[in-house]
């Protein structure tokens, strides 16, 4: 975990700096690449789904985005998938609309980040 995190996505990171401790070194590039994985496709997944207001779609991937950014400490992005989820169930296509953007922001931004921590051949897979 070398890389820094310029965007504070991760606050002061010590929460995924604690699960890649935990994981040790053997495992801590498998856990990175699958959290780069796992973003990604549900980056592929609900930038689509807000775009053409694929309801479920958008409460299923901010559902995974719950999970995995609550548990490695990208808070705001935690924040806005709670919000953006509950919009969705409530049919709030303006809201949706509204917190699309920074979502989108910060899931790029994560994603980025990840990637960051990766060595080149396995970011680029």
């Amino acid at each position: 975990m070398t890389a820094p995190d310029p965007f504070g996505i991760l606050g002061d990171s010590t929460a995924l700096r604690d699960i890649l401790a935990m994981a040790g070194p053997d495992t801590e590039m498998r856990i990175l690449h699958q959290m780069h994985s796992d973003l990604t496709a549900t980056a592929a997944l609900i930038g689509p789904a807000i775009a053409t207001a694929d309801i479920p779609t958008i409460r299923a991937q901010t559902h995974v985005l719950i999970a995995l950014a609550g548990t490695i400490g990208a808070m705001r992005l935690h924040g806005l998938a709670i919000d953006l989820n509950a919009a969705a169930h409530a049919d709030d296509h303006d809201g949706i609309a509204i917190l699309a953007v920074p979502m989108m922001a910060d899931l790029t931004a994560l994603i980025t980040l990840i990637a960051a921590r990766l060595p080149n051949d396995e970011a680029a897979a």
